[in-house]
């Protein structure tokens, strides 16, 4: 990443605004009844608004911070976005030193830490 005011840039976040905005208005076209402890899937385009600078919790560097202006939303079916999910989860897990072991087709496998 590219320096900010001569301080290293060592990683990003997003600050996403008006999501629920947009999920009412889908709500509202849409209504459905969502219920404590549900898990729900959702689509949300975006536009890119401000880009900010944030420090770092324990570094001299900053944060990158992407604000996002939702637009239009959706709750969507699991199967839609499970896989990149998963995917997700992953890269996540890898960036952490996460390993999974695989026991074979079909086993969820089981995470260890490095």
């Amino acid at each position: 990443m590219r320096k900010f005011e001569r301080l290293e840039v060592v990683g990003s976040s997003i600050k996403l605004t008006n999501a629920g905005d947009g999920l009412s208005k889908a709500m509202q076209v849409d209504p459905l009844e969502l219920h404590v402890g549900e898990r729900v899937f959702v689509v949300v385009e975006a536009v890119v608004g401000p880009v900010g600078f944030n420090p770092a919790k324990d570094s001299k560097g900053l944060i990158r911070v992407h604000t996002l202006k939702a637009g239009t939303a959706t709750l969507v079916d699991e199967t839609l976005v499970k896989d990149v999910l998963e995917e997700q989860r992953i890269k996540i897990e890898e960036a952490l030193g996460i390993e999974r072991l695989d026991f074979g087709e079909g086993d969820e496998g089981s995470e260890a830490s490095e």
